[in-house]
């Protein structure tokens, strides 16, 4: 290679290889100025931010000296609050970098995942560990550590400002487990809501809360400063004694709550239980109040006084496993008096023979309560529905019946099945899960839907049904246009193989795909719920879907139709079967033939193939009709009648020296142009607008 060219690759730029020069341009500068300023900008926040913090820190150590309890917060957490009327800022990468949120600036704790190496006696919580069966040893379970992860994440996310919620849903144990190490996200979470003076409703339910005194120290002070709380619930939080007569003193103070829940709550000690009775009495707008699965010291009289508290509310749940014979009853004769309730729920206690005759007189002598729950109350019913006309006609108010973890005999199918047949019956909502009801007391029960309209929601889960209960539930989905819903998961002896009672039900009564007449003659209001999945080719999830949604029942058929024609059974399309088809309906036809059924997009779940097949069957739908050439003629396919136009009057002439004339319009020349556009100007390039001529 010679000098000259040598010099001339030096100097100009590289066009190939990965070492190519970038290019420099307008765009590139743009951004790095850009990013200047807004590190500029990024440096002088800091800046400010220090000094704020070192004003801050300041004053709070004079504020100490002259009281050192003066404030619940440490010179590190108010240091991390900004000034009054900064603004409220979050950083885009969301990591863990430092943030503003909810007036707080603090870097995110870590997420821990893994939690096998911390000693399994530093958890708090039950059902956590495992044993091995080989070497007898326990080990933490997996569920434990996704529990773990997913309420770190949960402590750690952005909140609402005028909603709070920390939610978990139970799978293998009852509620979040607390360690030691979840302490920083307890606490960035207990920072970020320091601020907030919005709140109206306050969540956590289901978490191990940490050790008193975090709730006192953390939560109620924020919750005293916010005047439109109606919201708070904190159930199954495992509170301390501490904590539990600290949120009593609060809710005594409150003046705004209007719903209340602590269920899962153990009140040891009577002073404290008397205290929340004194609360819940003069609390000026509670209407909700839940004390399902608490523990209430002091036996039946401080039961009474409890009671007499919740007079005034609209709903109440109470009840626990250690309530007593007396204790029952002196519910029973609470629910006989006077009261505002509407719905009432009895929880875990016992009933025994004594209480069922006065807990059903009460309930029959009440006017007012519609909803009635009853769980895990040892009962045999129909204890509390007897079959006597003053009963039925005094229980014909209930719209919700829930008799969960009872037992649920044929006789009492029987007298519940005669209840539902009253013209009277207003129920909506009948749950009878785990009554260990059998397939003769379901075929006494399901009869007597097909007279009931009232009746929406049936749940039959957790039962001992068997495959011959279908011919019942098949003749009474044919039968019933009103019931919404029927829940018949978990009822093992229930097969879902080919022969056995759920793709009987679905095929009897919901997809009867032997001809496009059966598919229109099932029932496609009812959502039934079996296995919860298509099993076995049964399409039972599907057909639940459709069932479920808010449309017509025509386009419920509609999607039927077309899962039959593509997925079924593709037999149901003959060409013979359209040919008498009216020419109107040959646009709906010709659509149909082309879509197919999307299982992950409902509602709209119907959507064009775009395949070869689509196209075969257009062409065959249109090959097939009598007379092709009229689906390509113009109009509608009716003949229009000829209407006379309204003779319109006369334009007054106008006169010369008339100053005003309403009538008189600017003279425009045919084919003028009267609207304005977009023109490229060659000189600069750009679009410009040019408006209409003036005439």
């Amino acid at each position: 290679m010679n000098d000259t060219a040598r010099a001339t690759e030096e100097e100009g730029p590289r066009r190939s290889g990965r070492e190519r020069r970038p290019a420099e341009s307008i765009y590139t500068d743009a951004r790095l100025a850009e990013k200047k300023k807004r590190d500029a900008m990024n440096d002088k926040e800091t800046s400010e931010r220090s000094i704020r913090y070192e004003k801050r820190k300041g004053m709070d150590d004079t504020q100490e000296e002259n009281d050192e309890d003066s404030t619940i917060f440490s010179d590190e957490d108010m240091g991390t609050f900004p000034s009054d009327g900064e603004d409220e800022q979050e950083t885009s990468d969301g990591g863990d970098d430092d943030e503003e949120v909810s007036g707080r600036t603090t870097t995110r704790p870590n997420i821990i995942t893994h939690w096998n190496s911390r000693d399994l006696d530093s958890f708090h919580g039950s059902g956590l560990f495992y044993t091995s069966y080989w070497s007898g040893r326990r080990f933490l379970g997996w569920w434990v550590e996704r529990a773990l992860e997913n309420a770190q994440r949960s402590l750690v996310a952005r909140q609402d400002q005028t909603s709070i919620a920390l939610e978990y849903e139970p799978a293998h144990q009852s509620q979040v487990p607390y360690h030691d190490d979840m302490m920083p996200c307890y606490e960035y979470f207990a920072e970020g809501i320091q601020r907030r003076t919005s709140l109206e409703a306050f969540k956590i339910i289901n978490y191990n809360l940490p050790q008193s005194p975090w709730l006192a120290r953390n939560i109620l002070p924020v919750l005293e400063q916010n005047m439109k709380l109606s919201v708070l619930e904190m159930s199954n939080c495992s509170l301390s004694a501490d904590d539990v007569t600290a949120l009593v003193k609060f809710i005594s103070e409150n003046k705004t709550l209007s719903t209340l829940n602590i269920s899962h709550t153990m009140i040891e000690s009577e002073d404290t239980a008397k205290a929340l009775a004194r609360a819940l009495k003069k609390h000026p707008t509670l209407r909700r109040v839940n004390l399902a699965y608490c523990k209430l010291a002091g036996g039946h009289s401080v039961m009474d006084k409890v009671l007499a508290a919740c007079k005034k509310c609209d709903e109440l749940e109470i009840g626990h496993y250690d309530f007593d014979s007396k204790c029952v009853e002196k519910i029973a004769q609470f629910l006989g008096k006077k009261h505002s309730l509407t719905s009432f729920s009895l929880v875990g206690a016992k009933v025994d023979t004594s209480n069922k005759k006065l807990l059903s007189e009460a309930l029959t002598v009440n006017k007012t309560i519609q909803k009635i729950r009853l769980h895990s109350n040892a009962l045999q019913l129909p204890a509390i529905i007897r079959k006597t006309k003053k009963v039925t006609t005094a229980l014909s108010r209930l719209t919700q019946l829930d008799f969960r973890f009872n037992r649920f005999p044929t006789q009492g199918a029987k007298v519940m099945a005669s209840f539902l047949e009253e013209p009277s019956c207003n129920l909506v909502s009948l749950i009878m899960s785990n009554n260990h009801l059998t397939t003769k007391g379901i075929n006494a029960l399901l009869p007597a839907l097909k007279k009931n309209t009232s009746l929406q929601q049936l749940d039959l889960s957790s039962n001992w049904l068997n495959n011959q209960c279908a011919p019942a539930v098949i003749d009474m989905l044919l039968n019933n246009s009103t019931l919404l819903n029927l829940n018949l998961y978990n009822n093992k002896s229930l097969k879902a193989r080919k022969d056995g009672g759920k793709p009987k039900i679905v095929k009897g009564a919901l997809f009867d795909v032997s001809s496009l007449e059966s598919i229109a003659a099932c029932n496609h209001t009812c959502a039934v719920k079996m296995s919860g999945c298509n099993y076995g080719g049964s399409h039972e999830e599907t057909i639940r879907k459709i069932n479920s949604l808010k449309v017509s029942e025509a386009k419920k058929i509609r999607h039927k139709v077309v899962l039959a024609l593509n997925v079924v059974n593709p037999d149901l399309y003959e060409l013979s079967k359209f040919q008498d088809l009216p020419l109107e309906m040959m646009p709906y036809l010709l659509e149909m033939v082309q879509q197919r059924l999307s299982l992950t997009g409902f509602p709209g779940s119907l959507k064009r193939r775009g395949d070869k097949t689509s196209l075969t069957r257009l062409y065959d739908a249109i090959k097939s009709f009598p007379t092709p050439l009229e689906l390509f003629s113009r109009g509608p396919g009716k003949r229009r009648k000829k209407v006379a136009k309204k003779a319109s009057n006369p334009r007054k002439r106008r006169k010369f020296g008339d100053e005003i004339d309403e009538d008189d319009e600017a003279w425009i020349p045919r084919g003028a142009r009267t609207t304005g556009r977009y023109q490229r100007n060659p000189e600069t390039g750009n679009h410009e607008y040019i408006p209409p001529p003036v005439y």
